[in-house]
């Protein structure tokens, strides 16, 4: 790779981190002002009016894929194998641990309260931002920038993409299904997620150089 090729992903790279953090800047002030319902109600009412026995059920097992035992779970099998462990281990542990970190925060200087209607899941604390979005737009799409980077083969990369972006997209709207997050506290993890994707991959081509 050339130095002007490296000039522009470095350039589309903090183009990216600038929208998320904006476009996150401007979900949170909505919020904050209590003006995010002309958009939340009715993709929620959209939402609620899907629920189903069967549906319901292939929701919860998606958004457990983002759930803080899963990727424990995750991050711990990357460390503990050699051949993942400086690759995809280091970087995503850190990374999800600092997304957890991050929205922790948020949350509780934002205090905004769960949606009120039935939650098809049990959650506690506070609804914005979600930490099931963030968590898995973060550690999935990371996971899929490390995959292009590390695996020769295009089959598996492509396979592997496909898979991980199920969780990755999918997710979010889980959450607002079953009833413990608005929209708008989904598209805020998202924001994070990303603008947490491209600190990341800044952080690593820092420490290579």
């Amino acid at each position: 790779m050339d130095l002007r090729e490296t000039r522009t992903i470095t350039i589309t790279r903090r183009v990216l981190l600038a929208a998320a953090l904006c476009a996150f800047a401007v979900i949170l002030i909505c919020v904050l002002n209590g003006n995010a319902a002309g958009f939340d109600d009715p993709v929620r009412e959209f939402f609620y009016g899907l629920r189903g026995p069967a549906l319901t059920k292939v929701a919860i097992v998606i958004t457990n894929s983002a759930n803080a035992l899963f990727i424990i779970a995750l991050c711990i099998v990357l460390l503990i194998v050699p051949r993942t462990r400086k690759t995809f281990g280091i970087p995503l542990s850190i990374g999800a641990l600092g997304v957890t970190i991050i929205n922790k925060i948020i949350k509780n200087i934002v205090m905004r309260p769960r949606p009120e209607v039935e939650h098809l899941v049990t959650e506690h604390g506070y609804s914005f931002t979600s930490g099931h979005s963030i968590t898995s737009m973060f550690f999935y799409g990371m996971a899929i920038w490390l995959v292009w980077r590390y695996v020769k083969s295009k089959t598996v990369r492509w396979i592997l993409t496909v898979l991980l972006a199920i969780p990755m997209l999918l997710v979010g709207p889980t959450r607002v299904y079953l009833g413990v997050h608005y929209p708008t506290d989904v598209l805020g993890g998202w924001c994070l997620g990303l603008a947490a994707i491209a600190v990341a991959i800044e952080i690593i081509h820092k420490v290579e150089e």
